[in-house]
């Protein structure tokens, strides 16, 4: 059986193994759900293997840098290859746009696809910041930016009766690709 909240949240545990200490940062990757994506924040020792293992177990995680022994996760999201199937998609998308669109006589207007900014490349601008957390926070939003845009592009594609038949009626979570 599944809760509201599993059926709802879908969330990546972003990592940062900082000196003795772990950074952990929670993302929705999900539905939108007029929150922040960023849904949770925490620093633990790493001798704190409780605290660790509610906090990342189950989950799909990506690390900043260092791998912390001991951390057990759902799987690694591979954020370079998330990104281009993600990509692919909205390219995929946008060709049976342009196909539906050349049996119409060129009269739809092509809606304007989000930029699907990788995550690394994504706003860095945080002045003032815990150096701690600084790198875990810069990932998980750059994360949560790609999930936002991909929930825009989502919403263009299901609101056309002719694309919603790729990828189904509803929207769809971001396609992670997890090892």
């Amino acid at each position: 059986m599944t809760s509201a909240t599993q059926t709802v949240l879908s969330l990546v545990v972003v990592l940062d193994k900082v000196g003795d200490r772990l950074v952990v940062w929670h993302v929705n990757v999900g539905r939108a759900m007029g929150l922040s994506r960023l849904s949770g924040a925490w620093v633990v020792g790493e001798d704190e293997g409780a605290a660790i293992a509610t906090l990342t177990g189950g989950y799909d995680a990506v690390w900043c840098d260092e791998v912390a022994e001991g951390v057990v996760t759902g799987g690694v999201v591979d954020l370079d290859v998330t990104v281009a199937a993600a990509r692919a998609e909205v390219d995929a998308v946008d060709e049976l746009f342009t196909e539906y669109q050349e049996t119409q006589g060129n009269k739809l207007i092509r809606p304007e696809w989000p930029e699907l900014v990788h995550p690394v490349h994504a706003r860095q601008f945080l002045y003032g910041m815990d150096e701690t957390v600084r790198e875990a926070l810069i990932l998980a939003r750059g994360i949560a930016d790609l999930a936002d845009a991909w929930a825009d592009f989502e919403s263009l594609r299901v609101a056309r009766a002719f694309l919603a038949e790729h990828g189904g009626p509803a929207a769809r979570p971001l396609p992670l690709v997890v090892r």
